[in-house]
């Protein structure tokens, strides 16, 4: 089995857990007609928020989506990292109560993103100027004429 058919397989039992991360069309926000599990919505998120929390943080949503019987229906539109932080966007449509909830989830790891090295992982020690990133010392040290803010702690 290659790399690929490792990740595919990987990322097919990541979507039946949490099916609102299978990538959606942009104009219709359907999913891929065409879907190979060659890639998942997870895969937006930084490389080191994925390690440290990327799954974690779907177990969490998943659990209250299951609550309301809302597990097939969430659809998320996009995540990504903007000005160092997290960034998750589903389509507005949850069940009265699920929001709160899930709100209270995003909250906490788009708190926790801004102190998360987006290379690796580790806890972030410096904010990257211009383009507005946590790093920790390591990752930040392999990054040449890029200059760095300490993160208040």
């Amino acid at each position: 089995m290659n790399v690929t058919d490792i990740t595919k397989e990987k990322n097919k039992r990541l979507v039946e857990k949490h099916p609102y991360l299978i990538p959606t069309d942009e104009y219709t926000s359907k999913p891929l007609n065409n879907y190979d599990y060659s890639s998942t919505l997870l895969d937006d998120m930084p490389p080191g928020w994925k390690i440290a929390f990327g799954e974690q943080m779907c177990d969490e949503i998943t659990e209250i989506l299951k609550q309301y019987d809302y597990l097939d229906k969430y659809k998320v539109v996009q995540v990504k990292e903007k000005f160092g932080q997290l960034r998750w966007y589903d389509d507005g449509s949850l069940p009265d109560g699920a929001y709160g909830k899930i709100n209270d989830v995003l909250m906490k790891y788009e708190h926790l993103s801004e102190r998360t090295c987006v290379c690796c992982g580790k806890p972030a020690t410096k904010m990257s100027t211009g383009w507005i990133s946590p790093y920790c010392d390591e990752c930040a040290a392999k990054l040449k004429n890029t200059k760095f803010i300490p993160i208040d702690r």
